[in-house]
């Protein structure tokens, strides 16, 4: 396939990209990141942020116990298909084999891995940028790009804000035009989680590269998000979980619930970056994904639409409050029928939908213990006995917690930047309880 091409403005004295020029297509792809499960951040980020990793690793552990409520949760939540989205009939690999198998970087120990698929939708995007661009927005036109992934349409006034962060009347640059092959989107989608110097890291040979990048605090987002129903907190869907608390320690030793808690925790790996991203931005939260581009692009999205270049075959809610299946165009995908009850576990959190690839009841009716660092496991007496070895029973605090929805999507960001998010997120209320 051709490669995405984009034009580079270099300060060569500062080894720095100032801005680049790119078209409909290149943009497509960046705001493709916003659609893709959090599992993704697992495929490409080593060692995974906060607790990530141990919530993938817990889906294993209860496929083995035969405790998924069916043998394609497992993929879903790991591997998820997209098939669906796209009409159903045409297979990712069978459409795109040959780019697949040339990848390094989809394979494991030299062998194609059905984990992979979990970049399903970028791959789709990156394939078909050049013949058929102007997914999201108009095609045909020309943005300039920030280095910390500011997406503006081309114009003049731009010189200005440019001029307007650096010493000079406009900096000396030199214009470096670049190939983005698949690992360079790779490369970016890593660096968005962490850097806002994105394309400096990843284009330039003196940037960090792989490395962990340069972070810097930015503004907070202008909140002009996508609208959502005003919500009575009385009314939102709750549900009960009881936590084994050491007052002495003062760390949460294990939850022990009921499998509504569990379908949430495992459902977090299924929402979309967007998804992820605009809950934060609706609870006041600092973003998880960072303050670097993948935040900017969220923000692009919704200046882009507001002046009318979100115009391509898709609404600016695919990216901004994306469903579960953000590409599906079944009816019944996004709108919930008059007999359907929203799972406990939903909680209001993802846009409603309903096809063939979203699940929420995703574990069987038991009883679970979660570890504080969100490993699962099916209660039992060993699961339960090797967390009580050598504590004094007086300093454990027992409390049954009503989780709510604004709890829950603080987990959802401690999930990603913690590793003991049950103590970081409910410690308040069980000192209090404890005192």
């Amino acid at each position: 396939m051709d490669s995405i091409k984009i034009n580079l403005a270099v300060d060569k004295s500062r080894n720095r990209v100032l801005f680049a020029d790119a078209g409909s297509d290149f943009v497509d792809v960046l705001l493709s990141f916003l659609t893709l499960p959090l599992s993704a951040i697992q495929f490409c980020v080593s060692p995974s942020p906060g607790c990530l990793s141990n919530l993938c690793d817990s889906i294993s552990r209860l496929t083995g116990g035969k405790l998924l409520k069916v043998e394609a949760c497992h993929g879903m939540l790991l591997t998820p298909s997209t098939a669906h989205e796209f009409g159903g009939r045409i297979d990712l690999f069978f459409q795109h084999g040959a780019f697949v198998k040339s990848q390094q970087n989809l394979k494991v120990n030299g062998n194609l891995c059905s984990c992979w698929k979990v970049m399903d939708r970028l791959v789709r995007a990156y394939c078909g940028a050049i013949p058929s661009p102007g997914k999201f927005v108009r095609c045909k036109e020309r943005f300039v790009i920030s280095d910390d992934w500011t997406i503006t349409p081309a114009c003049t006034s731009l010189i200005h804000r440019f001029s307007s962060e650096s010493d000079a009347v406009f900096p000396g640059f030199e214009e470096v035009e670049v190939c983005v092959s698949w690992p360079k989107v790779i490369s970016m989608l890593k660096a968005s989680l962490s850097s806002d110097t994105i394309f400096t890291d990843v284009f330039l040979s003196m940037g960090t590269g792989d490395q962990d990048a340069r972070v810097t605090a930015k503004p907070s987002i202008n909140q002009k998000t996508v609208a959502t129903p005003n919500e009575d907190p009385g009314t939102l869907p709750e549900f009960k979980t009881k936590f084994f608390y050491d007052a002495k320690e003062k760390e949460v030793i294990y939850a022990e619930c009921k499998h509504d808690f569990v379908d949430l925790l495992l459902g977090f790996l299924t929402y979309p970056l967007g998804c992820v991203i605009k809950n934060m931005y609706d609870s006041d939260l600092a973003s998880p994904l960072g303050t670097g581009g993948m935040a900017n692009l969220y923000t692009s999205v919704v200046e882009l639409d507001a002046a009318g270049f979100i115009a391509g075959g898709y609404p600016a809610e695919t990216l901004l409050n994306p469903p579960l299946s953000p590409f599906c165009r079944h009816p019944d995908c996004s709108t919930a029928k008059k007999d359907v009850v929203e799972q406990k576990n939903f909680m209001g959190l993802v846009s409603h939908s309903s096809c063939v690839g979203c699940r929420y009841d995703l574990v069987e009716d038991r009883k679970y213990v979660v570890d504080d660092d969100l490993l699962i496991h099916q209660a039992s007496a060993m699961s339960v006995a090797k967390h009580w070895r050598g504590r004094d029973k007086a300093d454990v605090v027992e409390m049954d917690i009503n989780i709510t929805k604004q709890e829950a999507v603080v987990l959802l960001q401690a999930m990603l930047t913690s590793k003991t998010p049950l103590t970081d997120v409910f410690i308040s209320r069980l000192v209090e309880h404890s005192t």
